[in-house]
């Protein structure tokens, strides 16, 4: 790699992280669409992408363990109950072409954008009275598919784990938000290992995004809780979307 493809690694895991941590939703998914631009293959930036989530994770979960924000036996529960998810979507990501991938990753940012801008955090903090077990079971059957869905397509899972603990758990935002990037880390050991077992990791860039990623993540948890993320992601699903549609595309040439 050249120096200025470092520094433009470093930059992308500065973003990704600092935004990843302040709503909870690791950072992939604006690596693994960066990379894929970057023409890696899909199961390279997916794994590479896995093991800076990896990263972004354990620097942001020190941070929100620092300031008590992470309910920790909830995160561990998600996080245990993601792991065999985790495994599966590293052995799946082997058995799918590259195309369909694309494909399957561009419809699932869809999904992704819709939610981000038609149900903001802003309702769910609304919405969200306090911790209720009563949906406890069910929400470990969801964190199961979200470690499936973060191996699969190097996302992290947050996208998965905050509106479950919103909106099933009725945690409180900056909680909910703290305690998904604690799940994430968790989860994500695995889903790396699982790639580097693959051999789907490009070491070189997951080192140099990973730098920026553990910065920015100390960047987004000290934000977290001054600023709102409501304006935020829904400004932040415009860019899903234009990522969401040219995956889509490429999946279907």
């Amino acid at each position: 790699m050249s120096w200025l493809e470092i520094a433009a690694f470093v930059a992308l895991g500065l973003f990704a992280g600092a935004y990843g941590t302040l709503v909870g939703v690791g950072g992939g998914l604006f690596i693994v669409p960066v990379l894929i631009f970057a023409h890696f293959a899909p199961k390279q930036a997916i794994g590479t992408s896995m093991a800076v989530v990896l990263a972004n994770g354990i620097s942001g979960s020190i941070a929100f363990l620092r300031q008590k924000r992470v309910a920790v036996r909830t995160g561990l529960l998600l996080a245990l109950a993601g792991l065999p998810g985790a495994l599966v979507g590293a052995y799946v990501d082997q058995l799918l072409p590259k195309h369909l991938v694309s494909l399957l990753f561009g419809l699932f940012l869809v999904v992704v954008g819709l939610r981000m801008f038609l149900t903001g955090p802003d309702k769910a903090i609304a919405d969200s009275p306090g911790y209720s077990k009563t949906n406890l079971p069910l929400a470990v059957l969801v964190a199961f598919f979200a470690g499936f869905i973060a191996s699969l397509f190097g996302v992290g899972g947050g996208i998965i784990y905050v509106p479950t603990m919103f909106y099933l758990l009725q945690f409180p935002a900056h909680v909910a938000t703290a305690t998904s990037t604690f799940a994430i880390a968790l989860t994500a050991l695995f889903g790396t290992a699982s790639h580097a077992y693959y051999g789907d990791i490009v070491y070189g860039p997951a080192i140099a995004i990973a730098v920026g990623a553990i910065g920015g993540a100390q960047i987004g948890a000290s934000l977290a809780s001054r600023v709102r993320a409501g304006p935020l992601i829904r400004l932040f699903s415009i860019a899903i979307f234009v990522s969401a549609f040219w995956l889509i595309y490429y999946g279907a040439k």
